[in-house]
C-alpha cells in the first residue's frame, strides 16, 4: 500500500511536469520584437530630424537641440517601458541595475531639457505637459472603458495605433514649429503640415506591425469571433434577453434585445454588438482575418507610400526631403517582407518533434516537484503569449505519441485558438 501512495504521489507531479515542458516549449516561440522597436523609434526621430531640416534648412545653430532631445527620449516610450518591466520580473541583478541606471540618466536628462525650454518659453510647459496629460487619460480612463474582454484586445489595439500617430504628428508637425528659436526663420507651413501627414501614415502602419507581433495569434481569433447580427423584426418564440457583453459569446441563432431592437446571431460565435455597422467591422475583418492577407495589404500600402514619395520626388523642388523619407519606407517594406520571427504574420512554428522527445523520456534523477510551481505560474501567463500560432504546425511526427496528455494539451490549445478546423493533423 505504502508502494501504491508513493507510486500515486510521484505521478501527479510528474503530470504537470509534461504540461510546463509544454508550457516552455510555448513560451521558446516568443521573443520580444526588440529590432522593430528599435527600428521604429529609429524611423520617428528621422522624420523628427527631417521636419527639423525643412525648418532650419543647414543652419544647425538655429535647430532647438534641447526640444531634439527631448522628443527622442519621449518617442523611446515604449522601450522605456519594457527597461521597466524588466526591473520588476527580472531575477537578474546586473540587467535591473543597467535598466534602472539607464532609466535614471533618461529621466534626468529629460528634466533638464523640459526645464530649459520653459525658462525660454512661459507657455511651454503647457505643449510638452500635453502629450503626457492626454496619454495618460487615453490608458487609465478610455480604454478602461471596454468592458467587452472578447473585443477588448483588439480594438484597443487599433485605438492605440491611432492614438500614437496622431501622437507622433503632434510631436513632429506642432512642437518644432512652436519652438522655432529665431524670429527671423521662414519655413513653408504647407510643406511642413504635408509631411506630417505622410508621417503620420507610415508611424500608425509600423506601430500597427509591432502592435501585431504582441497580439500574434489572439487578433486572429478575436477578429474570427467578432461575427455577423441580422437585424429582425419580431423574434418569434424565442425569449430575447438583452444584449450583454459579459454573455458573449453568442452562438449562431441567438436572438438578443439591444437598443430596442431585435438582432439574431448570424455567425457560428458573435462578440461584436448588434449595433456595429457591418461597413464598419469588414474591413477589420476582411484585413486581420488572415495573416498573409494582411500582410500583403501592409506590403501593399507601403508600397503605395515609396510610389508616392518616388512621385514626389522626380516632380518637387525639394526633392532631398522626399529622398530621405523613401529610406525609412523601404527599410519598413524589407522589414515586414523577410522578417520571419513576426508573431502575426510568420508565426513562429512549435518544434512538436523535440516536445514529443522531451515528453518520452524517461526520469533522470530530477525531482518530480522540480517544475510543479512552474507549471501553474506559466498556465497564467498563456493568456498574454506574443507569438507562436498554434494553427500553423508545420513540423510532424511519428504517430505512436504513447503521451495523452501531450495529445490532449496540443489538440486542446490548437481547437481553443482556432476552432475544430484549424488543428494540426498530430497523426500524420
Amino acid at each position: 500500500m505504502k508502494a501504491d501512495m508513493k507510486r500515486h504521489s510521484y505521478e501527479t507531479p510528474a503530470d504537470f511536469a509534461k504540461v510546463d515542458s509544454i508550457l516552455r516549449h510555448l513560451q521558446q516561440t516568443e521573443s520580444h520584437d526588440w529590432l522593430g522597436e528599435i527600428t521604429h523609434w529609429g524611423t520617428q526621430v528621422c522624420y523628427l530630424l527631417l521636419q527639423n531640416y525643412n525648418i532650419t534648412r543647414l543652419n544647425i545653430q538655429s535647430s532647438n537641440f534641447h526640444l531634439i532631445l527631448l522628443t527622442t527620449f519621449f518617442f523611446a516610450q515604449r522601450i522605456w517601458f519594457f527597461l521597466w518591466r524588466m526591473t520588476q520580473f527580472s531575477d537578474a541583478h546586473g540587467i535591473r541595475f543597467a535598466c534602472h541606471l539607464t532609466l535614471f540618466f533618461v529621466m534626468v536628462d529629460s528634466l533638464y531639457c523640459a526645464l530649459t525650454l520653459a525658462m525660454q518659453d512661459h507657455f511651454a510647459g503647457v505643449y510638452l505637459a500635453l502629450p503626457l496629460i492626454v496619454s495618460a487619460l487615453f490608458y487609465h480612463g478610455y480604454l478602461k472603458q471596454q468592458t467587452n474582454v472578447f473585443t477588448a484586445e483588439l480594438f484597443n489595439m487599433l485605438r492605440r495605433c491611432v492614438y500614437h500617430s496622431v501622437e507622433a504628428a503632434y510631436c513632429i508637425g506642432v512642437l518644432p514649429l512652436r519652438f522655432v528659436r529665431y524670429d527671423y526663420i521662414y519655413y513653408d507651413t504647407s510643406r511642413c503640415a504635408f509631411l506630417t501627414v505622410l508621417v503620420t501614415v507610415h508611424i500608425f502602419l509600423s506601430f500597427l506591425c509591432l502592435e501585431l507581433h504582441c497580439l500574434g495569434s489572439e487578433a486572429l481569433q478575436q477578429v474570427r469571433m467578432l461575427g455577423d447580427w441580422r437585424r429582425i423584426a419580431d423574434p418569434g418564440k424565442q425569449k430575447a434577453a438583452e444584449w450583454s457583453s459579459h454573455s458573449c459569446p453568442y452562438p449562431r441563432g441567438s436572438v438578443v434585445l439591444c437598443k430596442g431592437r431585435y438582432y439574431e446571431a448570424m455567425a457560428t460565435l458573435n462578440t461584436s454588438m448588434p449595433t456595429s455597422t457591418r461597413h464598419g467591422l469588414w474591413p477589420i475583418v476582411y484585413i486581420l482575418g488572415d495573416s498573409q492577407r494582411a500582410k500583403a495589404v501592409m506590403l501593399g500600402a507601403l508600397l503605395m507610400m515609396n510610389a508616392i514619395l518616388v512621385q514626389l520626388l522626380v516632380w518637387s523642388n525639394q526633392w532631398i526631403i522626399y529622398a530621405v523619407m523613401i529610406i525609412p519606407n523601404a527599410i519598413h517594406f524589407v522589414y515586414v517582407k523577410l522578417r520571419t520571427s513576426h508573431a502575426f504574420f510568420n508565426p513562429a512554428h512549435l518544434n512538436l518533434r523535440q516536445l514529443q522527445w522531451d515528453l518520452s523520456m524517461p526520469g533522470s534523477g530530477r525531482d518530480p516537484f522540480e517544475h510543479f510551481g512552474r507549471a501553474w505560474s506559466s498556465l497564467g501567463e498563456l493568456k498574454q503569449r506574443q507569438n507562436g500560432e498554434i494553427g500553423h504546425f508545420a513540423e510532424r511526427f511519428d504517430s505512436s505519441c504513447p503521451d495523452p496528455l501531450f495529445m490532449s494539451a496540443v489538440a486542446a490549445s490548437s481547437s481553443f485558438f482556432f476552432g475544430n478546423g484549424g488543428h494540426c493533423d498530430l497523426a500524420s
